[in-house]
Order: structure tokens, then C-alpha cells, then sequence
């Protein structure tokens, strides 16, 4: 019987590194700063499995391709969720131009073996998004040199990230609708707050009741779980309590249209009746009727700078994946980048000033 090929994968999975790694020591990549003891272990583990490079496939290495995983945590709807194609329309943008394949993981929750993703299919650096509070994946991720970036926040660890300021654009948001006179204004959290995104916009519309002296109201705080059909149902909630709010704050726009649809299913008005804001500023969001008033964020700028920023680890820094491209505010630090947001104001909220003289 023939003998199996040694590939590179092998390699990697004997050593405890990524393929990527394992390429840059065997090819003697320039440019690559690999600590001598994670040298010696690849070196190592090629001589054990008597490892010999195939020429064609080290030539057609040389001519392209990176393959990027993109990890969705709790994707169910990735192919609806215009954020999402956003953002991937962003990274399209940079890997086009240097020829990777963008590979689309989606995963639940609880999934926490991102290290085993990575060697099964062979990639050469990840971007993450919906990171979540107590998943020790994304360390095992940093600790084995993989190429990685969150687009979001990871408390704790030296990752490249990308995000917007969550609680500074939910606040100017919640400041907003009370600048229209409402006092009891409900949140819709679009995720469960073990999710960073979903505690930092709660925390910026707590702030905002805070600083103008209103009670927050724990039956106006509703959780939902990143879908319409989770904003219809914690809408329906919202509109059993007594007090019923006159605005609501929905965490993204997925979650604001089941919010709309419950509202008007039970005969209500927007925004006569209740005024109703959401975050992120999709494609169908100014189309809706009545058009809805949200967080523009910039999706596909968040894309293209976390594509950047994975190819800077995988290649040789280079002017094209400079750090100033960014168009940052902070360009020195490589492990922050916080991008704009911008409050975009439709029909879907109204002033109740007027009414209150």
C-alpha cells in the first residue's frame, strides 16, 4: 500500500501551531518574528513524519492564496442579516486584491474549539465577530499564533480589534429620545448581555436615563436573541405593562422590524402612538414605512479594517497594510481601532414636547 503524503497540516498538528506558521518557518519567510523555541518544534515534528515539501504545491503557494475564516457566533440568519454581508462586502475590498478566499463559519453559542476549526480547514487566520463574555476559545486562539481579529471587544487580551464605541452610540441615541421628550423609553437588548456589544448598549441607555435623573424600569428592559421574531415577541411584552413607554430603543435593526410588526399587529401607530429606534442602520431601514430612525455604524469599514489588519500578521508589514490606511484616530495602537458612528434621524420618532406644554 502507498504511503500518505506528509502535508503541512500534519506538521502543524504535531507542533501545536497554524499551517501558516509552519509555512513561514520551512520557507524561511523573512519578516517573521517566530520564537526560536516554536522553530525548533516545527523543525522537530517535520523530521518526525520525514516531511518533504511538494514543489508544485510550494510553487502555487507562492503565486496566491491565504483562506480567512470568518467565525459568526450564534449566526442564525447570516445569509439575511445585511450587517453581516456589510461587513463581508468590507473584507471583499482587501482579500480581492491580494487573491484570499473568505471561508463563512457559522457557529452557536456555546462553540469554544476554534483551534480545531482552524487546522481542520486549514486556514491561515481568523476574523471574529459577536464575541461573548467567558469563552476561553478566543485565548487558545491568541496562545497558538494564529492570525486573528475580533471585530467587537475582547476584554483581557493583546487581539486586534475593530469595533465602534457601543455604549457612547446607544447613549446619544437614548439622549436623543429623551431630547424629544420621552420619559419612559424601553430597550430592547438585541442579544443576550453575555455578548459584548448587547452589555454596552444597554449600559449607554442606562447611562443616558441616569445622567437626566429617570428611573430605569426593569419591566422596559427586554432581551432579545439577534432575530425579528425576538424583537416582535419582547415587543408584545413591552406592550403588556401598565405603564406602556412611549419610545422604545431596539439593539439592532433585525430586532426594531419584529418590534415594528408587534406594535402595529395590535393596531398601534409609529410613531404616534410610540416612537421606536433601532442600531446599525441596514439596507431596509430608511425603506420601511415609516422610516426608521437608528445608529448608522460602519459596517463595511469595519470589515475592510479587520481584513487589513489579519493580513498584516499573516504577511510582511507592507505600506498597503499600513496601519494609517485606516483611517483611525488612534492609528499607533494595533490592538484598538474605533471607528464613527453617526445618529440617522427618520418618521419613526416624534417629539412630545409640544404635547407637554
Amino acid at each position: 500500500m502507498k504511503k500518505r503524503m506528509v502535508s503541512a497540516s500534519d506538521v502543524a498538528k504535531l507542533a501545536g501551531v497554524s499551517r501558516t506558521t509552519v509555512s513561514f518557518i520551512l520557507n524561511n519567510t523573512p519578516g517573521k518574528h517566530i520564537s526560536e523555541a516554536t522553530r525548533q518544534r516545527v523543525l522537530q515534528a517535520a523530521t518526525a513524519l520525514e516531511y518533504v515539501p511538494d514543489e508544485d504545491a510550494v510553487s502555487v503557494a507562492r503565486r496566491t492564496h491565504f483562506t480567512i475564516g470568518f467565525f459568526i457566533s450564534h449566526s442564525s440568519s447570516i445569509f439575511t442579516d445585511a450587517y453581516i454581508i456589510r461587513l463581508i462586502d468590507g473584507m471583499a475590498l482587501v482579500f480581492n486584491k491580494h487573491r484570499c478566499r473568505l471561508v463563512l463559519q457559522p457557529l452557536r453559542q456555546s462553540q469554544t474549539n476554534y483551534v480545531e476549526l482552524v487546522r481542520s480547514q486549514s486556514l491561515d487566520g481568523v476574523i471574529l465577530i459577536n464575541t461573548h463574555t467567558n469563552d476561553p476559545g478566543i485565548f487558545e486562539l491568541e496562545q497558538a499564533g494564529i492570525p486573528l481579529v475580533v471585530i467587537g471587544s475582547v476584554e483581557g487580551l493583546h487581539i486586534p480589534q475593530v469595533d465602534i464605541d457601543n455604549t457612547a452610540a446607544a447613549r446619544e441615541m437614548a439622549e436623543h429620545l429623551i431630547s424629544l421628550g420621552h420619559s419612559r423609553i424601553a430597550m430592547i437588548v438585541h442579544a443576550p448581555v453575555s455578548y459584548y456589544a448587547a452589555a454596552h448598549r444597554l449600559a449607554g441607555y442606562t447611562a443616558a436615563l441616569n445622567a437626566a435623573g429617570l428611573q430605569v424600569r426593569q419591566e422596559y428592559i427586554k432581551i432579545a436573541d439577534f432575530t425579528e421574531a425576538s424583537g416582535y415577541r419582547a415587543m408584545r411584552e413591552l406592550l403588556d405593562v401598565k405603564e406602556r413607554p412611549t419610545a422604545v430603543f431596539a439593539g439592532n435593526d433585525v430586532v426594531a422590524y419584529g418590534a415594528m410588526q408587534a406594535i402595529q399587529d395590535t393596531g398601534l401607530s409609529i410613531p404616534d402612538d410610540i416612537s421606536l429606534a433601532g442600531f446599525d442602520d441596514d439596507y431596509l431601514s430608511r425603506y420601511l414605512n415609516p422610516p426608521l430612525t437608528t445608529v448608522t455604524q460602519p459596517a463595511a469599514g469595519l470589515g475592510e479594517a479587520a481584513a487589513r489588519l489579519v493580513l498584516k500578521q499573516i504577511f510582511s508589514p507592507s505600506p498597503k497594510t499600513n496601519m494609517t490606511e485606516l483611517n483611525t484616530s488612534d492609528a499607533s495602537n494595533i490592538h484598538r481601532i474605533i471607528l464613527p458612528t453617526v445618529l440617522a434621524l427618520r418618521e419613526s420618532c416624534r417629539s412630545l414636547q409640544h404635547e407637554q406644554q
